[in-house]
């Protein structure tokens, strides 16, 4: 990823080692300068931006940031962050449900809720 975000302190398990652990997790959503967040935070907008601001819903995919800290896997370790009115309220492991490769986007905009989101 280039410019990101990273979501901090995310408990995941890891898929080598099955250890649970705590992980940053990258997302391009908002203003993509690095900025560090928690789930409850408020995104900020104004520069470099990825998305539109006040969505109702939104999916964004994430990656972790660093490598599993019990056991050093590198591989593809993919997240789910979840986003409305530009808060994060929770990140989970991706499980197929959203796909961004056919979507050719880094986030999806899942509306009110109302109809169905983009799946894979």
């Amino acid at each position: 990823m280039s410019a990101y975000n990273i979501v901090g302190g995310v408990s995941a398990t890891c898929p080598q080692c099955r250890a649970k652990v705590l992980v940053g997790v990258q997302f391009k959503f908002g203003a993509t300068w690095q900025y560090r967040y928690v789930v409850g935070d408020a995104l900020r907008w104004g520069g470099n931006d990825v998305g539109t601001p006040s969505r109702v819903r939104v999916v964004a995919d994430g990656a972790a940031d660093a490598p599993c800290p019990a056991c050093g896997y590198a591989s593809d370790w993919d997240f789910y962050v979840f986003i409305e009115h530009d808060h994060i309220t929770g990140v989970r492991e991706a499980d197929g449900t959203y796909d961004f490769v056919r979507a050719g986007s880094a986030y999806l905009d899942l509306g009110d809720g109302s109809a169905s989101p983009a799946s894979g």
